[in-house]
């Protein structure tokens, strides 16, 4: 709860701020999340796949923040390659490292172009709070109805009456985002809403199963009572490739507005 309260203002400042202020949390971010991933899938401590994510995305990032998007996914495709012919320190080699460098790199890349685009504050405050509707929705729903499990070889705990709770939390926002934004489709804004709630969800399945994978209960363990970074994050990773994802559909536009 303390940890809450303290990152949540942070990551809204940023978000208002946005320029320097938002690229250097995501910098901050990126950097735990590459050490908290090779730390885990690595079997061991920080070394030379971390750095070479962290020296790549970073890049990326300043790339992207100068409006180079296609530029800063190429270099993160670069980097995923050399990830993937470098061997570790025991002289194997591992695709892990390269997922790692994929599944931070990327959406980190695609918040930072979001948040520099047209009407980007709006984009990142409506991901953000969707979000955290899904998460919620899917707690309180998930313990009060219970039922059968989501994902039971995966998390345990996740049910599908939380699913529904989750993806209805996050569609309610986005009929509250319609309403008090002038000229925005209900429709669309409500549908792109229910696929970020997904997509968030898709990726608490997706790191937990990382987790399994390895026997650790979380990924790491620098914010106190909630692990790492990347356990915090999990959702917005998705949920970022999401958004960005409809925002290529729609011709470099989120598909919130007419």
């Amino acid at each position: 709860m303390v940890s809450a309260i303290i990152l949540v203002p942070v990551a809204l400042a940023a978000v208002y701020f946005g320029d320097w202020a938002f690229l250097l949390l995501a910098a901050v971010a990126v950097t735990f999340m590459a050490c908290e991933w090779e730390r885990v899938t690595g079997g061991g401590g920080v070394g030379r796949h971390a750095f070479i994510g962290i020296v790549t995305v970073l890049t990326a990032l300043a790339v992207v923040s100068t409006g180079g998007v296609e530029p800063a996914l190429a270099l993160v495709g670069v980097g995923a390659f050399v990830d993937l012919v470098v061997p570790r320190k025991d002289g194997t080699y591992s695709r892990w490292p390269t997922a790692g460098l994929i599944v931070v790199g990327v959406p980190a890349v695609c918040l930072v172009w979001l948040r520099g685009a047209g009407g980007g504050m709006t984009v990142i405050a409506w991901l953000l709070v969707v979000l955290w509707a899904t998460d919620s929705g899917a707690y309180v729903v998930g313990k009060w109805a219970g039922g059968p499990r989501l994902a039971p070889a995966i998390s345990p705990g996740k049910t599908w009456a939380g699913c529904v709770g989750g993806t209805g939390a996050g569609a309610l926002i986005g009929l509250a985002t319609a309403i008090l934004l002038p000229d925005t489709s209900t429709i669309r804004t409500v549908l792109a809403s229910i696929l970020v709630s997904l997509a968030g969800q898709g990726g608490d399945l997706a790191v937990s199963a990382v987790k399994r994978r390895f026997g650790v209960k979380d990924m790491g363990a620098v914010i106190p009572g909630h692990g790492g970074v990347l356990d915090r994050l999990d959702s917005l990773l998705f949920g970022a490739m999401a958004v960005a994802a409809m925002a290529v559909a729609s011709e470099g536009t989120v598909p919130l507005w007419p």
